[in-house]
Parts: C-alpha cells; sequence; structure tokens
C-alpha cells in the first residue's frame, strides 16, 4: 500500500481575532492506522442561537474519525462495489456518526448544563426548546468533511458548505463529491439537521489518489474560483515534497491567516492526505501546472486590464464627444452672445451720449432750481414780514375801531344827555339832519 502521510492546520480567522470570538473550526488527521489513513474538517457555525458550535465541530471531528477508522477495518473494497449495498453501508456510518455525536453532546450536557448566562443572547423561540431539552443538537452545529484512504480504495463524505479537491496521478484536480445547492452565501445544511442523515453527500472510488485536502468555507472564499483552490492545493503538494511536513505546516502558519483576512474573515482549517510516491513522478507537471496557473492569472489579469481600459477608453471618447458636442454649442452660443454684445455696447453708447445730454440739461436745471429756490426764499421772506405787518396794521385797526366806537358811544351818551337836557329846557341844543344817522360807529368811519 502506498503510504499517504496526513496534516492539518487550524487558524483563527483574522475577523474573530478582531472581535475577540472564539475560533469555530475544528480540523484532525491521522496516518497512524497501519491499513488506512484520514482527515476530518469541520466548520462550526457560531452565532448566539449555536453557542457551543465550536464543541459541536470538535465533537463530530473525532465521532467521524472513529467511525471512519472502524468502517476500513470492517469494510472491504467487495462490500462497496455494488451500488444499492454501498448506499446501506454509507447510510449506516452516518448514523453510527451522528449518534457518536449526540453521546458526545449528552455528556457534554451532563457536565455542563444550558445556563440562563450562556443563552442570554439566544433567540427567544429557541431558547424555550433549549431550556425544554429540545433541540440541544442546534446549539453544536456544525459542517463536516472526510476522506479516508484505505489499500483498496478511498471515501469522501460531506455535510454544508467547503470542499474538498483531490489531485489526480496525472497533476490535475478534480471535486470528488458534488456541491449541495442549498449551501449558498451564508446558508449551509449542518449535521443539526433534523433530516442530517439524508443530506450527506459522499464519494467512493478504487483510482487513488495523489494527494487529497479538504476545507473550511473560510479558504475557499479567498479565491474568486475553484480554478485558484485547484492551484492552491497543486501549491501545497509541491511545497510537501520540496519542504517535508514541517516545512508545510510553516508554510501554511503564514498562508492561511492572510487568506482569512483577503476573504471573508472567517476561520480557516485545511487538512489533507499526500502520497509521495505518486506526487514525485508528477512534481514537474506540479510546478508547471503552478506556473500555467500564475500565467493564465497573469493572461487573466491582463484581459481584465485590457477591458478595463478599453472600457475606461470608450468611456473617455463618449465623454470627449459630448465636450466636443457642448463646446459647438457653446461656440454658437458665444457668437450669439457676441453679435448680442456688440448691440448692447451699440445701445450704451447711445445711452452715454443721451446721458451726456440729460445730465447738462440737468445742471441746468439745477441752476435755475437753486434761482427759484433763492427767490421763493426771498419771497417767503417778505411774505412773512407782510404777515408780520398786516397783523400789526390789523392790530392798529382793531385798535382804533375800539377807539371810534368808544367815541362814539360817548358821543351818543353825550348826545342823549343833551337832548335829555333841552327836553327838560323845552329846546333842543342841536339842529339834528333827520336823514343822517349816526348812531352806528362804522357810519360815521365810512363818511
Amino acid at each position: 500500500m502506498h503510504k499517504y502521510r496526513a496534516f492539518s492546520q487550524i487558524v483563527r480567522g483574522y475577523r474573530h481575532v478582531k472581535n475577540g470570538s472564539v475560533c469555530q473550526d475544528y480540523a484532525l488527521a491521522s496516518d497512524a492506522a497501519p491499513n488506512c489513513s484520514v482527515i476530518v474538517v469541520a466548520d462550526g457555525h457560531g452565532g448566539d442561537d449555536y453557542f457551543r458550535s465550536d464543541r459541536g465541530a470538535k465533537f463530530i471531528t473525532q465521532a467521524t474519525a472513529a467511525e471512519l477508522m472502524d468502517f476500513a477495518s470492517e469494510t472491504t473494497v467487495l462490500h462497496l462495489r455494488g451500488a444499492s449495498e454501498r448506499r446501506e453501508l454509507m447510510y449506516k456510518l452516518f448514523d453510527r456518526i451522528l449518534a457518536r455525536w449526540k453521546e458526545q453532546i449528552e455528556a457534554d450536557m451532563f457536565d455542563d448544563p444550558f445556563s440562563e448566562t450562556q443563552m442570554e443572547n439566544v433567540s427567544p423561540k429557541l431558547k424555550e426548546k433549549y431550556l425544554a431539552g429540545e433541540y440541544t443538537e442546534n446549539a453544536y452545529g456544525t459542517t463536516l468533511i472526510a476522506a479516508i484512504i484505505t489499500e483498496k480504495y478511498w471515501l469522501v463524505i460531506q455535510l454544508g458548505d467547503g470542499r474538498c479537491v483531490s489531485i489526480r496521478p496525472d497533476g490535475s484536480c478534480e471535486q470528488p463529491v458534488r456541491m449541495d445547492e442549498r449551501c449558498q452565501d451564508n446558508l449551509t445544511t449542518s449535521v443539526c439537521d433534523k433530516d442530517a442523515i439524508k443530506e450527506f453527500r459522499y464519494s467512493f472510488s478504487e483510482q487513488m489518489p495523489a494527494a487529497v485536502f479538504a476545507f473550511t468555507d473560510g479558504v475557499e472564499a479567498a479565491f474568486n474560483d475553484m480554478d485558484g483552490a485547484y492551484g492552491f492545493c497543486q501549491e501545497l503538494a509541491s511545497t510537501y515534497l520540496e519542504k517535508g511536513k514541517n516545512g508545510l505546516i510553516k508554510t501554511m502558519e503564514q498562508i492561511l491567516p492572510n487568506l482569512s483576512k483577503k476573504g471573508s474573515g472567517d476561520d480557516v482549517s485545511i487538512a489533507g492526505l499526500i502520497c509521495n510516491e505518486k506526487l514525485e513522478p508528477i512534481a514537474e507537471v506540479l510546478k508547471l501546472e503552478e506556473k500555467l496557473r500564475r500565467s493564465v492569472t497573469e493572461w487573466e489579469n491582463a484581459g481584465h486590464y485590457v477591458r478595463d481600459h478599453e472600457k475606461e477608453q470608450h468611456q473617455l471618447q463618449i465623454k470627449l464627444d459630448e465636450c466636443r458636442s457642448r463646446v459647438s454649442v457653446l461656440s454658437k452660443q458665444i457668437e450669439k452672445d457676441t453679435e448680442a454684445l456688440e448691440k448692447m455696447q451699440d445701445q450704451i453708447r447711445l445711452l452715454e451720449h443721451n446721458c451726456n445730454e440729460c445730465e447738462i440739461k440737468l445742471y441746468d436745471l439745477k441752476e435755475k432750481l437753486e434761482a427759484e429756490q433763492k427767490l421763493e426764499l426771498e419771497l417767503d421772506t417778505k411774505v412773512k414780514q407782510m404777515i408780520d405787518e398786516q397783523q400789526r396794521l390789523q392790530t392798529q385797526l382793531d385798535e382804533a375801531a375800539s377807539t371810534v366806537e368808544n367815541l362814539m358811544d360817548g358821543t351818543e351818551q353825550a348826545r342823549k344827555t343833551a337832548e335829555e337836557k333841552k327836553q327838560a329846557e323845552g329846546e333842543s341844543l342841536f339842529d339834528i339832519d333827520d336823514e343822517e344817522d349816526f348812531t352806528e360807529p362804522w357810519a360815521f368811519v365810512n363818511r
């Protein structure tokens, strides 16, 4: 049997380091058994409702590794060649894995029951279920990918997201397990699902691979497509050939944190099985594949650059045409405005001429106004003087009238007195013309 060396590496995600949350991934790799080598990776869901998913990932990894080793010791390739028999055996395997996982959860619950403090952020509906002892597996929810290689066959099982990639003996890559279309964005199937046993996927083959890698979706998120992930696996295989297992581990310790930061910031875990004897003949192929991948990447980047440049050039050409159109419109507008300006300037010159004439007339009018104002002032002074004189004369007239009236009253009184004396003496002192009456003072004055 070709010996497959196993390795695994877990790195806490960039985002989890920043917010202080625990690593939700777990990985296990073993090549100690004489008849098989096994790798398992699990990605706990995290989040408030799955507050023990880091434990769930560890438990499912341990349960799966143990059951796969038991499966390899009990099951021959003859048992798996028939499709119906293989399906039945696989379902039994899944059932045993889930049963062992739940046993570990029960033991953990016995040692550390759920408390109000632990469930402080759990959604009310699920918290009620947890307190009632229902759906407790949800708190341990996780995904699972595992691979086992025996002397005659190899198996891959998967539930949820993440990827498994194998390198064929010719150096090319493939995904032995089909993708689950239900695993999109942040949604994934899980070992805690009610029908989890029906959601397991698996692949069986007697064509032994040169290497097998299983990694969580935190690794996958760092690449634009699967070609990038394939190249990453080929690079790991080349590194193993050149530097050995310890060199590969050191390389991954440097690469994986960058993958997390570059991708989703999630935890990143990877485990692999590598066969030196199958990789050495294709070492040059792997290097060429890596060079080809880099060349393709450079070519694609150049293509993107050219397309971006062409797009930018096209947009600039559109802007240039629009600018030229605006320049043409503005030029015509300037011509019209220039003609209008010349007309306005002519009007301004005419208005300035008229303004000058008006200023001359205004100056003459101002002089006349000043003369009239001066005359008005003189006349106003004379009028005031005449009013004062009139008032003085009126006063004198009133005084004279009063004097005349007093004299006439005296005269009238003298006449009456004389008349009375005459009557007393029998004759009149004066012969008065009956036709004139001086009893009214103004009659005398007028006369």
